[in-house]
């Protein structure tokens, strides 16, 4: 097949996937598994190499990944129930003050979506905001908005949160590297989002606060002590400190060292979020039902994450087998464009068109993967890249935009303020940012 012709199908099975996801809402495993098997046919592939490379895909995927992601659930899981979450939260606070609580939002929410979900950590989040606006009549819009910034920046550069795991995988990126550079890029993409949700513009246009003390679901009382604040952050800090670690001496340590292959143990993404369990659990009550029902909940979260991840790899996989990544790196380098634009811009075309920013991570991360040779870029800044355009643009059709608006009591108008302009905002900032970073890395 010809190189336009080939260009052709897979651009035509690219929009034919996102069609099956956002207009017909098929769901994504099976979305990425039928659009993987009819590319391979449809571009010439013989039938058992297609078959090959979508079961092998799928496996290979999981080997890499499918323990972390499901360890990084369960922390998630443990620090929501415990309410060691909130005191994460509430320390930020006292530590950044209550007249800069905006700021303290938008920090709050990036170092909770690390391990929680961006969703439950609004929600959990939820009732601290809402008692800042009440007693410092600071305006609803801008702490929600700083929060939700804060809570999707991580949600979509720093591992182990499940997209940019996945996204690392499928690319072939040192974690390591990812976990320390997506901390670099989230910072001034939480700060330009707070400086715009607390702009003078922002504020006059928008001066609702909370005027009673109707708070929308607060967390669940528990009958056991709450973790100390020390000891909320530990399990999000030792696996990431081991995984940075490992990545770093690796590079730098001489090989056969004793401390290098020590640390390349537990410094590995699977053991390393182990440890960040086992730590979780001594923060939590020893009983079965933490041992069951909460690991039960966290795994059950964490199965659509799985088998989506899984199945972007057989989709990555039967592209590679095209050959579209060599005929399409060529045409590229003759346009001129920086080649981390073409990441971010799929990305950002793929979360307007469906709304999760996971699916426009896995999807994009498969479709990048067999490019990113002729397009000069480093895996790890390639899921940065995709990161900054997973978060561009999020609008009613996704589920994130509705629980922002809602826990906010916010119309559409509104939502579209706080959760539209202000992604748009952190977008631009990101891919800038990645772009900027890449000329140091």
């Amino acid at each position: 097949m010809s190189g336009p012709m080939l260009l052709a199908v897979v651009v035509v099975m690219i929009l034919f996937l996102i069609l099956l996801v956002s207009k017909v809402r098929l769901h994504a495993f099976l979305a990425l598994i039928v659009t993987a098997v009819l590319m391979g046919l449809l571009t010439g592939q013989p039938a058992a190499k297609v078959v090959d490379a979508v079961t092998g895909g799928f496996g290979g995927l999981m080997t890499h990944i499918g323990i972390v992601i499901a360890l990084g659930v369960i922390i998630g899981e443990i620090l929501e129930a415990t309410g060691a979450a909130e005191k994460i939260a509430n320390s930020v606070l006292r530590l950044v003050g209550r007249d800069r609580s905006p700021l303290a939002m938008g920090i709050a929410g990036g170092i909770v979506s690390i391990p929680v979900f961006c969703d439950s950590g609004f929600v959990i989040l939820t009732p601290i905001w809402r008692a800042i606006s009440r007693v410092g009549k600071v305006p609803v819009m801008t702490l929600s908005a700083s929060l939700m910034a804060g809570l999707l920046a991580t949600h979509v550069f720093v591992p182990p949160t499940p997209g940019p795991i996945a996204a690392a995988g499928i690319l072939g990126a040192d974690l390591g590297k990812v976990v320390l550079y997506g901390l670099i890029v989230s910072v001034p993409v939480i700060l330009a989002s707070v400086l715009f949700a607390n702009s003078r513009f922002m504020r006059e246009k928008f001066p609702r606060y909370i005027t009673d003390d109707a708070v929308v679901p607060a967390l669940e009382k528990k009958n056991f002590k709450t973790p100390s604040t020390f000891m909320s952050y530990v399990p999000i800090i030792v696996p990431i400190v081991l995984i940075v670690l490992q990545s770093f001496t690796k590079q730098y340590m001489a090989e056969g060292a004793a401390l290098r292959d020590v640390l390349a143990f537990i410094g590995h993404p699977a053991i390393a979020l182990l440890i960040g369990t086992a730590i979780a659990f001594l923060i939590a009550p020893n009983t079965q039902e933490v041992r069951d029902v909460w690991v039960g909940r966290a795994l059950e979260r964490c199965t659509v994450i799985v088998l989506v991840t899984a199945a972007a790899g057989s989709f990555g996989r039967v592209l590679a087998l095209t050959g579209i990544g060599e005929y399409l790196g060529g045409v590229i380098s003759g346009w001129g464009l920086p080649g981390v634009l073409l990441p971010f811009l799929i990305a950002a075309f793929i979360l307007t068109a469906q709304g999760s920013a996971t699916v426009a991570l896995l999807t994009t991360a498969a479709i990048v993967a067999p490019l990113l040779p002729s397009l000069g870029l480093s895996p790890e800044i390639a899921v940065l890249a995709i990161g900054a355009g997973a978060v561009t643009v999020v609008h009613a059709n996704g589920s994130y935009f509705w629980v922002v608006t809602k826990f906010s009591d916010m119309d559409i108008v509104e939502g579209y303020w706080a959760v539209t302009a202000t992604t748009l905002i952190m977008g631009i900032t990101g891919i800038i940012s990645v772009a900027v970073l890449s000329m140091f890395v």
